[in-house]
């Protein structure tokens, strides 16, 4: 890209984020320090659109664009797949849930964690062994070559989109809750600077994008951590025991456990598991899904494939693992401090799911909301936490773009025969038609409860990537039919459970809440004494809002599949899915026959153990 056109990109960002005050709402930002918050997005911004520059200008092929040259270390892409990986959603969602929950949202990061252990021991190395982009060239080394190419990109799409649209609409309304963005205005900019990443810089740009989001991230969690160990001499047990004993947490239980003394005891409630995660099932159907469908998500795959060898690959995922590791545990210690420091009640006044519990807490620490310090700490953290939704987006927008270029139309329509030209133009095409779907459904998506779409994609990664890649990679008898009825069994099987799962709306059964809610308000009412006038009033109101509920919903009214409740209780499908996906692959595998998968199984099974004929395969 030309400099000029460079200067006028950054210009215009600048231009943008100087004009973002003038759009600020009430927040949790000091109206007086709102110019201070943006001079920091701004900055991190123009930071890394010079890196996207940077990076642009050293891209030479289609191999740049997907792979950044192959060349990249074992520490860089660890670093890099940390900062794919590492969510909004874990740096903001989870410390909320362990300062509201406790125990229940230390088991979110044990499982996001778990995932990596069998990328490490399964994926890594094969995958990069056989000298491929994405997890549809893996499948179709040994099966047939379109369908599979086809199947497993399809798969690898709605995964990639299901995941990312609540990271664009959740990052909307967690920076209009932080600092005042319009939600639209921030949808734009997140999908502006998404795209720019990913055109212009691929595979290199968005490396590099990752890894300095990953170290802010982690460095930011440090300081978090070390500042809230402070008052306490750095003295952990004592800071545990500050917590248990707390006024803060007691009050906090006490609403929980209304009947139960107050003390230690009570307080104990907050380590112990089910005050959030209440049904068992539940908890091992997201568990499987997290787990399993780590190992077959597409934005993670891809990394392998920008280091040079299977060594490399392995290292990487350790570097992960330890990135990842060291950010969980100190999430754990930012979700107590911030139960201690501001208090679960008055973090769930700003935000029900506890989303703001680590800015809050990064405020207070610097010297609270009327403070300087305080308001850059928060300034800093929430452009971390943007930061986190850039990058995970631009990972799943090359991810999606891959699929439908590299698989669909190279693979699938042309046969593999398309020139480096037509290769390039695919790429940039198909980027730009997922950043673009991806802003206009986040956009109509405003005020909808997205966030099931999230276990939808670990679950249709596990139900149906995960099968199909670890039985063509491990066992022999699979073959191209087995693949396209697990992944196209998988991705249908994960996706029609939760149509019918309580994720969906069921306006009977709203409606039979809402009258309900009118029976008791009508007893509240009843039983009030003259003297008590304005709790009348109070209690009609919230009458009259229930009513307004029924009027508006039909009896025969059904969900979007014409139900009138959910016909199965999960609302994370992967405890049926992820079975069914694996037993669909060895039946269909074990029912028919195909010649040319068992005939190259000796050869994959050669290379994905040694890398014999990896040049070969990466300059295919």
């Amino acid at each position: 890209m030309k400099p000029l056109r460079w200067l006028s990109l950054i210009g215009g960002a600048a231009a943008v984020t100087l004009a973002l005050p003038a759009m600020a709402q009430n927040t949790v930002v000091n109206g007086q320090f709102r110019s201070m918050t943006f001079a920091v997005f701004g900055a991190l911004v123009l930071f890394t659109l010079a890196v996207t520059w940077w990076a642009a200008r050293r891209n030479r092929s289609v191999g740049d664009f997907y792979t950044g040259g192959g060349g990249i270390s074992g520490l860089k892409n660890g670093l890099a797949i940390s900062g794919d990986y590492l969510s909004a959603a874990a740096f903001l969602g989870v410390s909320g849930l362990i300062a509201l929950y406790g125990f229940d949202g230390i088991l979110y990061v044990v499982g996001f964690f778990v995932g990596f252990i069998p990328v490490l021991l399964l994926i890594a190395e094969p995958c990069r062994n056989l000298g491929r982009y994405t997890l549809s060239d893996v499948l179709a080394f040994r099966n047939g070559f379109r369908s599979s190419k086809t199947a497993g990109a399809i798969s690898s799409v709605c995964v990639a989109i299901f995941y990312l649209i609540p990271q664009v609409v959740g990052g909307g309304v967690i920076i209009k809750a932080l600092v005042g963005i319009e939600y639209e205005v921030s949808v734009l900019l997140v999908g502006a600077l998404m795209l720019v990443y990913v055109l212009f810089g691929g595979m290199r740009a968005t490396t590099w994008v990752q890894l300095i989001k990953a170290v802010l991230l982690i460095s930011s969690c440090f300081l978090l951590v070390m500042f809230s160990w402070a008052p306490f001499g750095f003295d952990i047990p004592q800071f545990m025991q500050g917590l248990v004993h707390s006024d803060a947490l007691t009050a906090h239980m006490k609403s929980m456990f209304p009947a139960q003394a107050a003390g230690a005891e009570l307080n104990q409630h907050f380590f112990q598991p089910g005050l959030y995660l209440k049904n068992p099932m539940e908890q091992l159907s997201l568990g499987l899904a997290l787990v399993l469908g780590t190992a077959a998500m597409p934005h993670v795959l891809m990394r392998f494939f920008t280091v040079r060898d299977a060594v490399t690959a392995r290292s990487s995922v350790l570097w992960a693992m330890l990135g990842i590791g060291v950010c969980h545990v100190l999430i754990v210690f930012i979700g107590f401090a911030a139960a201690y420091y501001i208090g679960s009640p008055t973090i769930a006044s700003f935000d029900k799911g506890g989303n703001l519990a680590a800015p809050l807490l990064a405020q207070y620490l610097g010297g609270g909301a009327e403070s300087w310090v305080g308001n850059f700490m928060l300034a800093f953290t929430a452009a971390v936490a943007f930061a986190t939704i850039v990058a995970v987006v631009a990972g799943l927008t090359l991810a999606a773009a891959s699929a439908l270029a590299h698989d669909i139309y190279v693979g699938a329509i042309c046969h593999g025969k398309a020139t480096e030209r037509q290769q390039a133009v695919a790429a940039r095409v198909a980027t730009l038609f997922v950043g673009v779907l991806a802003i206009v459904v986040s956009l109509l998506a405003k005020g909808q409860n997205v966030a099931h779409l999230v276990g939808l994609a670990y679950a249709v990664a596990a139900s149906a990537n995960l099968p199909a890649l670890l039985l063509t990679l491990y066992w022999k008898h699979c073959n191209t039919w087995g693949v396209l009825a697990g992944v196209i069994g998988g991705t249908v099987l994960a996706i029609a459970l939760v149509l019918v799962s309580p994720n969906m709306t069921y306006p009977a059964q709203v409606r039979q809440a809402a009258l309900e809610s009118v029976a008791q308000l009508q007893l509240k009412l009843d039983a009030l004494t003259p003297d008590q006038e304005s709790q009348r009033a109070a209690l009609f109101t919230q009458q009259e809002q229930a009513r307004v509920i029924v009027q508006g919903i039909a009896e025969d009214a059904t969900s979007m599949v014409g139900l009138r409740e959910p016909l199965v209780a999960l609302r994370n499908p992967g405890l049926i899915s992820i079975p069914a996906g694996f037993l669909l692959v060895i039946l269909f595998s074990l029912l028919f026959r195909d010649p040319r998968s068992q005939s190259m199984w000796a050869e994959m099974s050669v290379r994905q153990h040694t890398g014999i004929g990896i040049a070969a395969a990466e300059a295919h």
